[in-house]
């Protein structure tokens, strides 16, 4: 019968649509063509010249040790270490540095990474929310093509994002452990994470609260496996913080720059390293990042209507930009903020801990500047978020259009059951 025809061509289209092989090979495929497509107009020379990762590997390769990217006569702490060393240094090793072949190979691990992620993002969705969930939101990671530009970034920008949405989905799967041995896995995980972007480390300590209160309400004490977390964690840091100590002379937890960040988002970009007035290699980094430290903390405590303004405008700029993709970004943004809400509201486990992350990880580019590669790390959980406001809405809405035709139409005849109840 025709319903059936098309109860079946429906069947194959659920499959495709719920099927992670699908939305990975679609997910990296349009990141490798569009990335590939966009290196033909782009030199290489312009593409490599103002990549600080590229340049503290070639400094590593070079025997300079873990050097400045703006002068590699001075050590630095301006970025994580591992993706300069363990990735683009690594592969600069062996396919030469800033070389064709290096280039196209980081961007395709990007891509890599992207894909990955991709199904993080459906098994996110699919355990908090369901499959339906779980599939839509992987489908909207996969197509993105405003996120998919950024794997052209050689930057931790792609690792971050898979690294933050699978330490997410660990903490969703085994909250209520107490398994020292979980514990001691999350611990070296999230030390490993702070050697590629501590920014991502900062929802942690709120998700671990809200784990300890909910354990607590219970009359269980879950302490003793986070201080054994915290342990391992530091062990896993501890030999990049010696270091900064060693070369410094001061303590300096895995990064040096956030100062000079807030500085650059507050007061301008007159001064960056890169550019021509030479401040930073005159004065050597700590000596340079302690400069603008107190500059901006001057301006800040002058200013403080101004900061509150400018603070208030990166909020919102936080979750549009880039401004080139128009309606794109606020509308999956707003989806993702309402897909929230109604987890909420409906009293949802896991939509406590959703917001915990969203609400918590943009904080510090609030006070500094924007750009879309800082919001990239919580797109997965956005998506998600996202995906589930569309389900919703689309069940919502075919609810109310099959109860208005039932009471229009009255009840269907036997012969068309079949197809009904498809």
């Amino acid at each position: 019968m025709w319903w059936e025809a098309a109860n079946g061509g429906g069947a194959k289209l659920a499959f495709w649509f719920r099927s992670r092989v699908a939305i990975f090979a679609f997910a990296f495929l349009l990141r490798v063509g569009l990335c590939v497509h966009m290196l033909e107009s782009i030199p290489l020379r312009g593409f490599w010249s103002v990549s600080e990762p590229g340049a503290v590997a070639v400094n590593v390769l070079d025997g300079k040790g873990f050097a400045s990217p703006y002068d590699a006569r001075q050590p630095t702490a301006w970025i994580a270490p591992f993706y300069p060393v363990m990735v683009v240094a690594s592969t600069f090793r062996v396919l030469g540095a800033y070389s064709a072949a290096s280039t196209y190979f980081l961007i395709i691990l990007n891509a890599l990474f992207a894909a990955l992620t991709s199904l993080i993002v459906y098994a996110m969705g699919e355990r908090s929310f369901g499959t339906s969930t779980g599939a839509t939101a992987g489908w909207l990671w996969a197509t993105s093509f405003s996120n998919a530009v950024l794997t052209l970034l050689v930057w931790d920008t792609c690792l971050s994002a898979l690294l933050l949405s699978f330490g997410f989905l660990l903490f969703l799967a085994w909250e209520g452990s107490f398994d020292y041995r979980r514990w001691g896995i999350t611990g070296a995980f999230w030390g490993g994470v702070l050697l590629v972007n501590p920014a991502l480390i900062g929802p942690l300590p709120f998700l671990w609260m809200l784990l300890w209160y909910r354990e607590r309400t219970r009359g269980r004490s879950v302490w003793k496996q986070m201080a054994f977390a915290v342990v391992v964690m530091m062990a896993v840091v501890s030999p990049w913080l010696l270091r900064n100590y060693r070369v410094f002379g001061k303590p300096v937890f895995v990064r040096s720059n956030y100062a000079a960040e807030l500085y650059y988002g507050n007061l301008g970009f007159q001064s960056h390293p890169f550019l021509a007035t030479k401040e930073y290699q005159r004065m050597g980094e700590m000596a340079y990042v302690a400069s603008k430290k107190r500059a901006v903390t001057e301006y800040i405590r002058n200013n403080f209507g101004s900061f509150l303004q400018q603070s208030a405008r990166r909020v919102v700029a936080f979750w549009t930009v880039p401004r080139i993709t128009g309606a794109y970004w606020p509308i999956i943004s707003l989806l993702a903020w309402c897909g929230l809400a109604l987890a909420l509201r409906e009293g949802n486990r896991d939509g406590l801990s959703y917001l915990i992350v969203m609400a918590i990880y943009p904080a510090a580019y609030y006070f500094s500047y924007v750009f879309e590669k800082y919001r990239y790390p919580i797109e997965p959980l956005m998506f998600v978020m996202a995906g589930y406001a569309l389900v919703q809405t689309t069940r919502f809405v075919r609810r109310k259009i099959f109860n208005r035709r039932g009471r229009k139409e009255g009840p269907r005849s036997s012969l068309r059951e079949p197809f009904v109840a498809q």
